[in-house]
């Protein structure tokens, strides 16, 4: 499908990377990794055709459509939220503002010749409008707004009043609703919530197509990725496999170049030293002349360098009380919508608790408050003793001063501190040298939340509220930042979309639903077991509610009189119970028939009004009239999409009933 030879690319004499090979097929699910600023989004857009290669050629199946996540949002804020999605469909689209187009020029036509030419271009391109799921197309961008946390009253609001972020996430929607043969996705989780990040990693599981996923989240590789690009100091390099199996070969081959190394250097020492010992001598003059050839002739082997990471930790905080905080009856509301009622709510000295729930159910709100960003409309938030809060806000980079350099934004926020010792703590972050002149405006989202992380460094607290605070971050980073929140002796309460930094973390799971939080003790990963765990005793406990099978009547034929004496009563019992479960079991049929039956009757009701709108369409006089035949189309469109509907839940109601009617057969079959 595509395919790269030989493909590098430069700006000026940098070098971000040259000799790349690489094929693309049918199916594929690619993970494309390496640090910060290695070349992975300048590959994607070479992948996308946005970019031209310096070097090298790139072969692109014409007839295949290639999908690009853009990280900038051009989209046009005038429209709505719903009227953007579609038009993400850009074929079906047309289709769907051609067939407006055309219903608007017959209805201002008055020659038949012309309105009848104008009615076969509408029937045709009505056909393949419909072919090409036209219809369906609404349901299907409905599902994909959803499952990305947009609600159904979002779809009418217009563009304008949504954030970058949410913006971000309509960008999502839309590529996803256009299905194109190859996907190219360039940290499609950095907006998103961990619920959306879950529907979303279901979402391409499922995708046919072809995937090229550049990701810092370590359980998304794992689960999409079954083959690992990895672009460093140059060089790409693909490993089989998910992105655990990567890092382990990565790790083996980094070993052997390590003792390839050694010994390779140690026979380069051997060989200089006899060079040097015996040039003089004219007796063994052809064989100092042979090594010098070897040493000239021989490809040096180059030895893994270690990657750069942030290198920080957490200064010991002052001891708190033994409750750092809590919150005593609090009720939240934003405008009708009420989010807490009288809620109680604490943490205990050195938990790590970690806030999960669905989109809107007040999350952000909760740590909020506990912040006292954000006051509670009743109730109190209550600190311990001797406690210092220090919270990461989801959005911490924008409160940066984008006019400073980095270095006048760290001296600003602890003036107590010398611009020595700051250029030692910017260092740890990786901004050496004349980087920490650098404006903040010009620095990327992962540098900004690196400044922001340098900030939180500074003051430390024993009480840690943090929101999102790996967006941005690499998986490297992530790992330093984990590591150095595994040795933090404070409280931490945080939010974050990453399941491997949460797993890793947490100590406590709250689950925030319905207004309420509730309490799960142990790791996230126990947490989804538990759930996993619930959902399927709930299906057991719901089959085993089921009635039971009839068991063979007759079954005591062979028994003497004391046998079926002695066991007369349980069989009475049995039978009782069998009897009722028969009668369960047919009333749980009857429902089912009558709903078929009742949907049969919608079905034929809609088809007869479907036949009588293309009996008066397909009349010349349908058009010569005045009246709004427009109208009548767009009737026509809902009343077979209405159709479609009925129709595939009757044939939902068919299979269940057919399932239950061999239930009952299989039982009767055994007794």
């Amino acid at each position: 499908m595509l395919s790269l030879v030989g493909v590098g690319k430069h700006f000026g004499a940098r070098s971000l990377f040259s000799g790349v090979n690489l094929t693309i097929g049918v199916s594929e699910r690619i993970g494309l990794v390496g640090p910060n600023g290695s070349g992975k989004t300048t590959l994607l857009e070479i992948l996308a055709g946005r970019a031209d290669a310096d070097e090298g050629t790139v072969a692109r199946n014409k007839r295949a459509t290639i999908g690009y996540l853009l990280q900038e949002v051009p989209l046009t804020k005038q429209a709505t939220l719903f009227d953007e999605m579609l038009s993400g469909a850009e074929k079906i689209d047309h289709m769907r503002r051609r067939l407006a187009l055309l219903e608007e020029e017959m209805r201002s036509a008055s020659d038949p010749d012309e309105i009848g030419a104008l009615a076969e271009e509408h029937g045709e391109i009505e056909r393949r409008f419909d072919q090409s799921g036209g219809y369906d197309l609404p349901t299907e961008a409905k599902r994909i707004l959803s499952g990305l946390a947009f609600r159904e009253r979002d779809l009418g609001r217009p563009l304008a009043e949504f954030s970058g972020g949410w913006l971000m996430r309509l960008q999502l929607a839309r590529l996803l609703l256009t299905e194109p043969d190859l996907l190219l996705l360039d940290e499609p989780t950095n907006f998103l919530d961990l619920e959306s990040v879950i529907w979303l990693e279901e979402y391409l599981r499922a995708y046919s197509g072809s995937l090229v996923l550049v990701s810092h989240d370590r359980v998304l590789l794992n689960r999409l990725a079954r083959r690992i690009v990895e672009i460093e100091r140059g060089k790409v390099t693909a490993y089989t496999g998910n992105y655990e199996a990567y890092a382990e070969a990565r790790r083996v081959r980094d070993e052997g170049l390590v003792a390839a190394k050694k010994s390779q250097d140690r026979k380069i020492a051997q060989t200089e030293r006899f060079i040097a010992r015996y040039r003089v001598r004219k007796d063994t003059a052809k064989r100092v002349q042979s090594r010098i050839k070897m040493l000239e002739k021989m490809e040096r082997i180059e030895a893994p360098g270690s990657r750069k990471s942030i290198d920080f930790a957490f200064p010991e905080p002052p001891r708190a009380g033994r409750v750092p905080i809590e919150l005593r009856s609090v009720s939240k509301s934003y405008g009708d919508i009420r989010v807490y009622e009288r809620l109680d709510w604490r943490i205990e000295r050195e938990e790590r608790v970690v806030l999960v729930g669905a989109n809107g159910a007040g999350k952000s709100t909760l740590l909020k408050m506990l912040a006292g960003t954000v006051r509670p409309d009743a109730g109190e938030r209550v600190l311990g003793h001797n406690v210092k809060v220090a919270y990461y806000a989801q959005h911490q980079v924008e409160t940066l001063d984008y006019a400073k350099t980095i270095l006048d934004e760290i001296l600003d926020w602890a003036p107590d501190l010398n611009q020595q010792r700051a250029r030692a703590i910017l260092g740890r972050f990786l901004f050496s040298g004349d980087d920490v002149f650098k404006k903040i405006e010009v620095l990327s989202g992962g540098e900004k939340a690196r400044v922001a992380l340098v900030k939180l460094l500074l003051r430390p607290p024993n009480l840690l509220l943090l929101d999102e605070p790996t967006s941005h971050l690499d998986i490297d980073s992530r790992d330093v930042l984990a590591g150095a929140l595994e040795e933090f002796t404070g409280s931490l309460v945080m939010i974050s979309h990453d399941r491997h930094f949460i797993d890793r973390l947490a100590s406590r799971v709250d689950e925030v639903a319905g207004g309420a939080v509730r309490v799960h003790l142990g790791k996230y990963g126990d947490f989804l077991a538990k759930k996993e765990a619930a959902r399927a005793a709930e299906k057991a406990a719901s089959e085993a509610a089921a009635p039971a099978r009839r068991p063979a009547e007759g079954s005591e034929a062979d028994l003497s009189d004391a046998e079926r004496g002695a066991r007369g009563k349980k069989s009475r019992e049995e039978r009782r119970r069998e009897a009722e479960a028969r009668n369960e079991r047919y009333r749980r049929v009857a429902p089912l028939r009558d709903e078929i039956e009742s949907v049969l009757a919608e079905i034929e009701a809609l088809e007869r009004r479907r036949g009588e709108i293309e009996g008066a369409m397909a009349s010349s006089d349908f058009y010569a009239k005045e009246a709004d035949f427009g109208e009548t189309f767009r009737a026509y469109r809902e009343l077979k999409a209405e159709i479609d509907s009925k129709t595939a839940r009757w044939e939902e109601l068919t299979e269940r009933l057919e399932e239950t009617e061999r239930e009952l057969e299989t039982g009767e079959e055994e007794a």
